[in-house]
């Protein structure tokens, strides 16, 4: 009997202890494109902040960026430059226009961080300035929305 409650309590432990390694998101990382067809990233916070975001493809990193002053609400940067209190961080790897990319915000206490977006340019070739690429609801992939609509109504949303 000893032993069972033991092994119970030991499953237990490991199991709170994986949930509260997870950094509950806040906001929502979208990505738009500017007149000069540059992408640019935006974020909307709904609660808590970010410090920076982090591009990666298949755990490779590719880029990161820091901001001056943590994201509470909205905010963008330059995907190639930064820019708006946006800073890159060391080297920015180059593209591939075929495959996937996942940006994400993060925060440096690991207390929030902003949903991450899958995207690739092909797709950023279909992006007119004002559309934002965002993460689908609650399932994989993602949708266009109006940058008004992300700045306005992703908090609307927010649970």
């Amino acid at each position: 009997m000893r032993r069972w409650v033991g092994i119970w309590g030991a499953a237990a432990a490991c199991c709170a202890g994986l949930t509260s390694c997870t950094v509950p998101p806040g906001g929502v990382v979208g990505v738009t494109v500017d007149a000069q067809g540059a992408a640019v990233i935006v974020v909307q916070m709904c609660e808590g902040h970010i410090d920076g975001a982090t591009l990666y493809r298949d755990d490779e990193t590719l880029g990161k960026w820091e901001v001056s002053s943590p994201v509470t609400g909205f905010s963008q940067f330059t995907l190639d430059s930064g820019g708006n209190g946006w800073a890159v961080v060391g080297e920015l790897e180059g593209r591939d226009p075929e495959q996937q990319y996942t940006i994400y915000g993060w925060s440096t206490d690991n207390s929030w961080s902003a949903n991450h977006l899958d995207f690739s340019d092909r797709d950023l070739s279909g992006l007119k300035p004002g559309t934002v690429l965002v993460p689908e609801r609650e399932q994989e992939g993602h949708r266009s929305e109006s940058l008004e609509d992300f700045k306005t109504k992703t908090c609307e949303d927010w649970t």
